[in-house]
């Protein structure tokens, strides 16, 4: 048992380690590589409407085949190709094709880790949020060794750090268990059935529900994502204090990760999710108001809670209520919907209330943590616990 959490620790480790570099640096790079705003905006918009396709197939596939494991390393040997071959285009209609790639791919894997994670942790006992951890611990210290290297050395190493990370994430996932019964036969018959039971599942009204309260959740934090360093500068922050208050959220992230057992025990998967809004509420109206630095470092700290919580909350969901020969697929609807649609529309509706109000346009995001806290309360009377879409092969043998 601990040594199967050591090694997804070590693949969430590997996951972490691609984002810390590519959220903080990948734009600036870009645009070190001299790629304008607008070619920049195209590549991560056109990434994240393939994203929206190639997750749940991702996922489907790897239901289908009873074999999450060999998809995610096929997506990760993907990625490293894609971020290998981006740093040596010397054309931009190349970096463009190569970043869309790997970004796709990376999108497409990290809910069939999360998938992964969540139901060896199941099966074997050992508390899902401690094996999660490493994620956030690394995406820190690659903010740390991304900003140092550019600091020194510009801009160049970021695609280098990139595709070491992606080297990690192939090397993590071989050392996987391999599946003890994936399925054999013809694939296609079994893609057909999946798909089938995918769309009944997105037919249900409680996943629907549950879709909704967690996409509205997590995408409140599309203004912080996309201005929220922006904003702090505008109003006199110093680039060097914006890069220490950001990361404070994440260490009451991993604080949180670490008790994920005992606060799943304390609240279930549906309260998580109405705690999650509230405190989103919370912090973006605290910051709606540009209140002194002490205050913002304490909204800071929040971040465990409006990201934390959610994130547990939707994961033991799927968890409980899902199917296991949907796991996948349902993890993926999950990331497709609270970090890819929603989080879009989110972030280019913050971008319009950001040109009017400014800071103000916070509030737009506690109007949408306070949605999601409606649809939780709605999801909590509606759900008691039960599977959706139960059935006779429920519990067929579930492999990785």
């Amino acid at each position: 048992m601990k040594h199967i959490a050591t090694r997804l620790g070590m693949s969430q480790a590997s996951s972490g380690m691609v984002s810390g570099v590519f959220l903080p640096f990948f734009g600036a790079w870009l645009s070190w590589r001299g790629m304008s705003a607008g070619q920049i905006g195209l590549l991560l918009s056109s990434a994240l409407l393939l994203r929206a396709f190639a997750g749940p197939m991702s996922g489907i596939v790897a239901d289908a085949h009873n074999d999450r494991r060999r998809v995610m390393l096929t997506l990760y040997w993907i990625m490293l190709a894609g971020f290998a071959a981006m740093g040596a285009m010397p054309v931009k209609a190349a970096i463009f094709f190569t970043g869309v790639i790997a970004y796709v791919s990376y999108g497409a894997a990290t809910p069939l880790l999360e998938s992964v994670c969540a139901r060896l942790s199941e099966r074997h006992g050992f508390d899902y949020g401690r094996v999660r951890i490493w994620a956030s611990t690394a995406f820190v210290a690659m903010n740390l060794v991304g900003g140092v290297c550019t600091q020194y050395l510009g801009f160049w190493p970021v695609a280098p750090l990139l595709a070491f990370g992606a080297a990690m994430c192939v090397g993590s996932t071989i050392l996987l268990p391999s599946p003890t019964a994936p399925t054999q036969g013809d694939l296609l018959p079994r893609l057909k059935a999946t798909a089938g039971e995918a769309r009944e599942l997105l037919g249900a009204p409680v996943f629907l529900v549950f879709l909704a309260a967690a996409s509205f959740e997590q995408s409140s934090h599309g203004f912080y994502y996309a201005y929220g360093g922006l904003h702090w500068i505008s109003i006199g922050y110093k680039p060097l204090l914006v890069s220490l208050i950001w990361p404070l959220g994440v260490f009451t992230e991993i604080a949180l990760f670490s008790q994920a057992l005992r606060v799943l025990r304390l609240f279930g998967p549906a309260r998580l999710l109405l705690l999650g809004g509230l405190v989103c509420v919370v912090r973006w109206t605290i910051l709606a108001f540009d209140p002194p630095l002490p205050v913002v470092i304490f909204a800071q700290f929040l971040h465990g809670g409006t990201f934390a919580l959610a994130h547990l909350g939707a994961v033991f969901f799927i968890l409980r209520a899902v199917p296991p020969r949907l796991a996948a697929t349902a993890q993926s609807l999950y990331f497709v919907c609270s970090q890819g649609l929603m989080m879009g529309f989110s972030t280019q509706l913050s971008g319009h209330f950001y040109a009017a109000m400014g800071g103000r346009a916070y509030l737009l995001m506690s109007a949408m943590g306070a949605i999601s806290m409606v649809l939780s309360f709605v999801l909590i009377k509606r759900w008691h616990g039960a599977r959706i879409l139960a059935g006779a092969a429920d519990e067929h043998i579930d492999t990785i």
